[in-house]
């Protein structure tokens, strides 16, 4: 397989700056759906001894019509282990007054079962530590970023440390304008996603960045750098899409069968990854290529 891709770069790069354009319209006009991570909302940490699942507490709890005239909005559902052969469940919703809380707790015991009162913890996260939390991730980002470009700056050059970066950027930017448009909730599994694209979009990048700087060591005097960046990526073509398509066939089971814990997560991975591959091919290597034919033909 083949792939010409200086012949076709325009077109490769205007697609890109369509989604860029269009993510950012979406994102300043329609914006995210933050959860209660971000927004706060109230927490339910219940401990019990009947058996529980997700399904259980979604179908069960959530969906009974006493619950359901709450409009708890968009709610979450965690299990954890609390120990001593119990059950445990988190329940994340958006701020409910105590006579709201007593219900859902009420519905809890008769459709699942009794509650252990000492283990029982309600917790209200305010707006302002949602805000906190949100900044913290903006600022988590950031860096991520401007240490790969350090890295990638010293172990190859400047130039395509900037392209890999822009290529990250155009990745996240693009899931967060699929996020506004399907308005799946943003919370902190999103984030640990975002992270997780991040570092598998740069990892693909480096291995074709490494492949360029292979053959630039031995390419002929008459050959132009874009020629070198294209072989390059078609030498390196075949393992980039099966390391993608392994990692999509676990990430879409999760998908899949993971249930709506999770949906959010794997839906930013399964995209991320769609997108982080386009982007290492036909975003990071163009962009070094443009700059580097531009510095060497002045």
């Amino acid at each position: 397989m083949k792939i010409q891709i200086i012949k076709h770069r325009k077109l490769f790069l205007s697609l890109s700056i369509f989604l860029v354009v269009a993510s950012i319209v979406l994102l300043l006009t329609r914006g995210l759906n933050y959860g209660i991570d971000y927004t706060g909302g109230t927490v339910l940490q219940i401990a019990t001894k009947a058996n529980i699942s997700l399904g259980m507490v979604q179908d069960e709890v959530l969906a009974d019509p006493r619950v359901e005239a709450l409009e708890l909005g968009s709610s979450s559902v965690q299990l954890f282990d609390p120990g001593d052969e119990l059950n445990g469940a988190l329940i994340k919703t958006r701020f409910l007054e105590d006579v709201e809380e007593e219900k859902v707790l009420n519905v809890f015991e008769e459709k699942i079962g009794a509650i252990d009162k000492d283990l029982l913890q309600i917790q209200k996260v305010g707006p302002a530590i949602g805000s906190e939390l949100l900044a913290n991730a903006l600022k988590s980002l950031l860096i991520a970023g401007l240490l790969m470009l350090i890295y990638i700056s010293f172990r190859f050059k400047f130039k395509s440390g900037v392209a890999a970066v822009v290529a990250l950027a155009h990745d996240v930017v693009i899931v967060l304008g699929f996020f506004v448009l399907t308005q799946f909730e943003v919370d902190g599994t999103f984030l640990a996603a975002i992270l997780t694209l991040v570092g598998y979009s740069i990892n693909d990048t480096i291995v074709i960045f490494d492949k360029v700087r292979e053959n630039s060591k031995t390419r002929r005097g008459n050959e132009s750098f874009d020629l070198t960046v294209e072989k390059s990526i078609n030498q390196s073509l075949r393992r980039t899409i099966n390391t993608s398509v392994t990692t999509l066939l676990a990430v879409i089971a999760l998908l899949i069968f993971g249930g709506a814990s999770i949906r959010n997560f794997t839906a930013a991975i399964t995209l991320g990854i769609l997108v982080g591959t386009y982007s290492s091919i036909f975003v990071a290597t163009q962009v070094w290529a443009l700059w580097e034919t531009k510095t060497t033909t002045k």
